[in-house]
């Protein structure tokens, strides 16, 4: 086979084979199958870093595999952290690197009959670009733990519906009506039978893609962001006026929303808890004539 026949996953493992010391793995999608193909070549005595990310809609989409733990675990002499903004991709063996666009999947790695086109340029860890990435990932990574695996796991299972790839999926938007329980089913995912209640809610924090293992208040600052990127909250949070939506002034956005068994009626009496819920200092719900937010006026 030729330098121009290889695949993406036969340069790593080139680079892999007879390491020294430490190799590392940096990637946001690493999947068990295309890790395994990598490790085949990498001496047992060498210690295996690797980074990622566990996000719930990417691995309900398949494109990420929290298993990769049970992988590394039964290999030992590894570490695994996660990063939850990683987007970059690189391949360390000594000084030397691999750095470009290939995840460790096998269209990634180019080992599929539909493989990605991908790019991975040979450079060193001493490069200003790679060395910059490299400093900014060890200021964010944290452990990679079996708590983590699984509730990654449960959250991803617990969509309603399988999830598109990332990037192709609809904005989110909350159908549960019990915002409040919200935190004590992300930090412990049940097991097993739902209640309905519990089913919707649990789908609707999975959808959220919140990364795992985020104290309260973390979890809290993450919610109160992907809400205010609906645009119906947009006029209530970026006005300094006393104003209210009804339910009218939102029907056009909650028709894009009414899908299956959730009514444009069941998806305002929701949105309404979880902004009153989480914005409790900016709006609040009034009950006059119909269910609405106001906006308070802040006082000073």
């Amino acid at each position: 086979m030729t330098a121009v026949e290889q695949t993406q996953g036969d340069r790593i493992r080139a680079l892999f084979s007879g390491a020294q010391g430490e190799v590392s793995i940096i990637a946001p999608f690493i999947k068990v199958g295309a890790l395994i193909s990598l490790l085949e070549v990498v001496p047992p005595d060498t210690h295996l870093r690797c980074v990622t990310r566990w996000l719930p809609r990417e691995v309900a989409a398949g494109v990420s595999d929290p298993e990769v733990l049970d992988v590394l675990e039964q290999r030992g002499k590894f570490t695994l952290t996660l990063v939850d903004s990683l987007h970059a991709k690189l391949y360390i063996a000594g000084d030397d690197c691999l750095a470009g666009s290939s995840n460790v999947t096998l269209p990634g790695l180019g080992e599929t009959s539909d493989g990605n086109i991908e790019v991975l340029v040979a450079t060193t860890i001493q490069d200003p670009g790679v060395a910059s990435t490299l400093g900014d990932i060890a200021e964010a990574e944290r452990p990679a733990t079996r708590a983590l695996a699984e509730a990654t796991r449960r959250l991803a299972d617990s969509l309603a519906q399988p999830a598109a790839e990332p990037g192709g999926e609809k904005p989110w938007f909350p159908h549960s009506r019990r915002p409040e329980h919200a935190f004590r089913l992300y930090s412990r995912p049940p097991t097993g039978f739902l209640v309905e209640a519990d089913r919707v809610l649990l789908s609707d924090v999975a959808g959220s893609n919140v990364p795992p293992g985020l104290e309260q208040q973390g979890f809290r600052t993450e919610i109160r962001t992907l809400l205010a990127t609906i645009p119906l909250a947009e006029a209530l949070l970026d006005t300094t006026e006393d104003v209210t939506l009804t339910r009218a002034d939102a029907q056009s956005h909650l028709d894009l929303h009414a899908v299956g068994d959730f009514s444009t009626n069941d998806l305002w009496l929701a949105f309404v808890n979880w902004m009153a819920y989480f914005f409790p200092d900016q709006v609040m719900k009034q009950e006059i004539a119909e269910v609405a937010l106001r906006r308070a006026q802040l006082l000073n």
